[in-house]
């Protein structure tokens, strides 16, 4: 009987563990372990965007993914796939607890990054050209952290 109890109660200790994470979120720390682009108070890993950034100038396919996290440490996910000729983009808010009725995966396919200085002089980094119509913000940088201007 106890070899019974002590089963169904490690059992439901397990899925109440696999039950309340979150499903493929992960925190800064490891988003810069996996090589993301992460992008919070300052950009990390910035060497790897820019890298991303001549591969596209050069038509060689390439993928990164630009983690973001909300006020809350939700992450947003924007993976994006050149593969030659167009951006595959994905945008992933799914993990953001307040996302709203946007919350979800969206898809699109882009022809170009555009970067554009704003009223602060940071450089702002956008996906463009979507088929859908909307440009997506990927970053914002100080000019002086950017090594290919």
């Amino acid at each position: 009987m106890k070899k019974i109890l002590f089963a169904v109660i490690s059992f439901l200790v397990m899925a109440g563990i696999i039950g309340c994470s979150k499903n493929g979120a992960y925190n800064s720390e490891e988003a810069i372990k996996r090589g993301d682009i992460v992008y919070q108070n300052e950009v990390v890993n910035l060497e790897r965007f820019e890298k991303f950034l001549i591969n596209i100038s050069n038509k060689k396919e390439d993928t990164i993914r630009v983690t973001g996290y909300t006020d809350e440490g939700d992450p947003i996910f924007k993976d994006l796939h050149f593969d030659g000729k167009i951006i595959h983009f994905t945008y992933d808010n799914s993990n953001d607890k307040f996302a709203g009725k946007d919350k979800g995966i969206e898809k699109d396919v882009c022809t170009e990054i555009i970067k554009a200085e704003n009223e602060l002089g940071k450089i702002e980094f956008l996906i463009s050209g979507c088929s859908k119509g909307n440009d997506q913000f990927l970053i914002q940088v100080d000019k002086d952290k950017l090594k290919h201007q």
